[in-house]
């Protein structure tokens, strides 16, 4: 699956967090002077989507929103092989969400097979948390471990874990990529000990943590068919545990893991139960439901099966049309044509691509007429087939809305 979720989340554990306005400062801002790394000629939707990450003020109550914005361009950079650029723009982010991207860089450096340069970034990723809050640099370091599972540095993550804070939910992360580098050394029993335990606390977080780490040892090639067939029945147990719209994400992945090796039977009866729980829920938020419903349609689509597909696609647009707010459409709308792209309908992806960018332009606000022009554009990343001028001459419209003399 490849959805706009996704695609903001693309280097794995290290990207997926909330965001806070603590100040770092280790960089100036996005003015005329550092606009220079976006690649213009190679990435039309990326480069206006930096723009409009940089459009974003950088006082301190927006600095946040700015980081996280920037940061999504970060991932689609590296969702498109260009760590370079990714880097680029990475060490131009003012907060803590420098110290991230700059994980996610590094993370997918070693995914690429370049580990003497994710090595070299570790004491550059030490730094980024000097001056984050507790809490902040928490995230930091369990992105640091993870780095360290991920190169088998063994010594490096007992060493982080063993240092890490006790009370902090991200114990169970930092525990499952223990597992990881314990798995990668050939120890996989004692790998799955600490993840079964990791599911048997009954704990949000741990589970969370468990599920994951289940789905790293199957995709690590450390471990027998038999093994990795156990484990995804394991992730797929514990994502019970989880809360719902958490757990229908994690569920989703799960299925997705399925299909990779050989379990296809399975994951069509896990879907099914996924998508029917979550047509069905009232109480999840309509965003985060429409994404649900998208990755869905993508994996019925992948089954073969057109008819549920666009049945989850349908159930999708409807809940856009009545029930989302108009500052989240743009997402929705981008979601859905990201959908659309990826089961090979062009021309209604390109369709909901303008109207997604339709009401971007028209939102009053600087900040969330932004964030919605960021996330379009990410979603745009990968679909070049359905780029054309007028999609095109969207961008540069909503670009224009950002002039110095507007709010």
């Amino acid at each position: 699956m490849n959805t706009l979720r996704q695609k903001m989340t693309t280097a794995g554990w290290v990207t997926g967090l909330a965001a806070s306005a603590t100040l770092i400062l280790m960089m100036t801002g996005c003015g005329p002077a550092v606009t220079k790394p976006v690649a213009v000629a190679t990435n039309v939707p990326l480069s206006y989507g930096w723009k409009y990450a940089c459009a974003i003020t950088n006082a301190a109550i927006d600095l946040s929103d700015r980081g996280q914005a920037q940061k999504k361009i970060v991932l689609a950079y590296l969702a498109e092989g260009d760590t370079e650029t990714a880097r680029a723009c990475a060490v131009q982010i003012e907060d803590w969400s420098k110290g991230m991207a700059l994980a996610a860089i590094a993370e997918s450096l070693v995914a690429h097979g370049e580990r003497a340069k994710a090595e070299a970034m570790l004491p550059e990723l030490e730094t980024c948390g000097f001056t984050a809050t507790d809490w902040q640099r928490d995230y930091l370091r369990s992105a640091i471990i993870r780095i360290q599972a991920l190169l088998g540095r063994g010594n490096d993550v007992a060493h982080g874990a063993a240092k890490f804070n006790a009370r902090s939910s991200l114990g169970g992360d930092v525990a499952a990529n223990l597992a990881l580098t314990l798995a990668k050394t050939g120890r996989v029993d004692e790998a799955t000990g600490i993840l079964d335990n990791l599911a048997k606390t009954n704990g949000i977080d741990t589970a969370d943590a468990s599920v994951r780490g289940y789905l790293d040892l199957v995709v690590s090639g450390q471990i027998n068919p038999d093994i990795a067939t156990q484990m995804m029945v394991s992730a797929w147990a514990t994502t019970k545990q989880v809360k719902p719209y958490r757990r229908w994400e994690l569920q989703l992945k799960v299925i997705d893991a399925m299909a990779s090796h050989g379990l296809a039977e399975q994951a069509r009866e896990c879907l099914e139960q996924v998508g029917s729980n979550v047509v069905g829920a009232v109480k999840l938020p309509v965003e985060v439901q429409i994404s649900l419903l998208s990755q869905g349609a993508i994996l019925w689509k992948r089954f073969g099966d057109q008819g549920k597909s666009q049945a989850l696609i349908d159930a999708a647009e409807i809940s856009i049309t009545r029930q989302l707010e108009v500052i989240f459409q743009p997402f929705a709308y981008a979601e859905l044509a990201d959908t659309y792209a990826a089961i090979g309908d062009q021309v209604k992806a390109r369709a909901l691509y303008l109207q997604a960018l339709d009401i971007a332009i028209e939102l009053v606000n600087r900040r969330p007429r932004a964030i919605a022009g960021v996330d379009v554009c990410v979603s745009l990343t990968g679909h070049k087939e359905v780029m054309d001028a007028d999609i095109q001459k969207k961008l540069e419209r909503l670009n224009g809305t950002f002039d110095a003399t507007q709010p």
